[in-house]
């Protein structure tokens, strides 16, 4: 869902990037009022925020059009964000993580890269009771199934199975949450 420029919405960019994504983090003194104020811009600028979320110091989001956070999950330290990404409850996103769901065209060797625009957005799709380790990469249309775990420095570039445990570059399988069961289709 796209918005339409408000000064509004203005207002709540200026706030985010030029004040609050710079606040301290929740654990210091004054990191109530830097999560505070985070919370109160993101709920206007992403398309759904719930309750009790946790959006870190320095994450990038662009215009948070497209984004989703679920109950009880966070986005850690200096992570970005982009385009259409719908992360699910009770999720664990690391520091520095990468999430996008475009990316551009690269197919005709004719023309310089930069100019040949961006390929259609893949939405991201984060189920719930996921954990992502410091530093994952998601890529385009990837789908993470619910009490999945990307380990720290992981590439996701297909789709991950409910329950399992992945890492790599690029991310494979290396083990699985005991007592998990996979989702059907559709997530």
């Amino acid at each position: 869902m796209r918005r339409r420029f408000s000064p509004q919405r203005l207002i709540k960019y200026a706030v985010y990037y030029l004040v609050a994504s710079r606040m301290p983090r929740k654990r210091s003194p004054l990191g109530f009022i830097g999560r505070s104020m985070r919370t109160w811009a993101c709920a206007s600028l992403f398309d759904h925020l719930g309750v009790d979320t946790n959006v870190d110091k320095g994450v990038y989001f662009g215009s948070g059009a497209g984004v989703s956070l679920g109950d009880r999950s966070g986005i850690g330290v200096e992570s970005m964000v982009l385009g259409t990404v719908r992360i699910g409850d009770d999720v664990m996103i690391g520091p520095r993580c990468v999430i996008v769901s475009h990316e551009h065209i690269y197919d005709d060797d004719s023309r310089p890269m930069n100019s040949q625009g961006m390929a259609p957005d893949l939405p991201v799709l984060i189920g719930n009771d996921v954990w992502l380790g410091v530093g994952v990469t998601l890529l385009p249309g990837v789908r993470i199934g619910d009490g999945a775990v990307v380990a720290a420095g992981g590439v996701v570039t297909h789709d991950v199975e409910a329950g399992d445990i992945v890492g790599g570059v690029p991310a494979k399988p290396i083990g699985r949450r005991s007592g998990a069961t996979r989702l059907p289709p559709g997530l």
